[in-house]
């Protein structure tokens, strides 16, 4: 068997402070990244239009987690491994759903709006305008009504819907902006290897 020297001795204890010191993001930097990577999640789920993003694939609640944990890298310039990019950014994720789903029911309950109506009439219009003239899309389009119907049907939310729906939210918000997260470490460590 063949080992190596590096395994017989003790790590020096001074490279291990250095490595702590450069992967260990500060609490505010962490309050911080995730605090924008929330607001991110907020808007992209509640601002008229802007909620399409995340029709493609959650793709608006993916960017707020890679903006969250660029912010956290490049300003206080930290090296986090892909475990501590997810973490931050489903914490992102989480609180985001938090939030998000919180001024969803006030703004439901206050004023009658309902976050995404706009994105939503906006694609069974053009599903509308792509079936229009074809025959043999006549049940679609009878079930894309049905939908259009149920869903600007007027709504009454209890507090129980309110916990639901943040629970659901943050369950699926938390890993698409954690995975958002290791797509930036991901790319940064590229372009410093490319840098080198």
């Amino acid at each position: 068997m063949i080992f190596s020297t590096r395994c017989l001795h003790k790590p020096d204890n001074t490279m291990d402070t250095e490595q702590t010191k450069e992967t260990l993001l500060p609490l505010s930097g962490r309050v911080t990244a995730v605090a924008i990577g929330a607001a991110l999640i907020v808007i992209t789920t509640t601002v008229p239009y802007l909620t399409l993003l995340n029709a493609f694939f959650f793709s608006g609640i993916f960017i707020a987690g890679m903006v969250a944990i660029y912010y956290a890298v490049i300003h206080h310039q930290v090296r986090l491994t892909y475990n501590e990019a997810f973490i931050l950014g489903s914490f992102c994720g989480f609180a985001g759903g938090m939030f998000s789903e919180t001024l969803s029911f006030l703004l439901i309950e206050l004023t009658g709006y309902r976050p995404g109506m706009e994105g939503m009439k906006l694609l069974l219009d053009w599903a509308r305008d792509m079936a229009a003239g074809k025959p043999e899309l006549a049940e679609q389009l009878r079930v894309l009504a049905e939908m259009e119907t149920l869903a600007l049907a007027p709504m009454e939310l209890t507090l129980a819907d309110l916990f639901i729906g943040i629970l659901f939210a943050s369950m699926f918000y938390a890993p698409v902006a954690g995975i958002g997260g290791m797509f930036t470490v991901f790319r940064l460590k590229r372009q410093a290897a490319r840098g080198r």
